[in-house]
């Protein structure tokens, strides 16, 4: 269950991440009208942002990636430093007094 949550983190920054960099391409290019739709997922963020807004979207999603990214890693060191990583969580035994 740990390693899936990890392996789920690490899918969902690299999507985030690869949609603000697809968002920063966009604003090089010109855009027509009065803005695009942003969509996640295929989730309406905003009906209509203008061309000036479009950077601080593409930073915002960018960020959540790198976040969700340094999330999965940390789990992955944590994980990988156990010793029997597929068994239970189990309470440590207390020494005996």
């Amino acid at each position: 269950m740990r390693w899936t949550v990890g392996i789920l983190f690490s899918m969902v920054g690299i999507i985030l991440l690869t949609h603000g960099l697809n968002l920063k391409a966009i604003v090089e290019n010109s855009v027509d009208g009065d803005g695009i739709g942003v969509y996640f997922l295929g989730i309406e963020i905003n009906e209509s942002v203008p061309a000036a807004d479009i950077p601080s979207y593409s930073n915002g999603f960018m960020g959540s990636g790198i976040i969700f990214l340094i999330l999965a890693v940390c789990l992955f060191v944590i994980l990988l430093r156990e010793h029997n990583t597929l068994l239970p969580i189990a309470q440590k035994k207390k020494a005996s007094e």
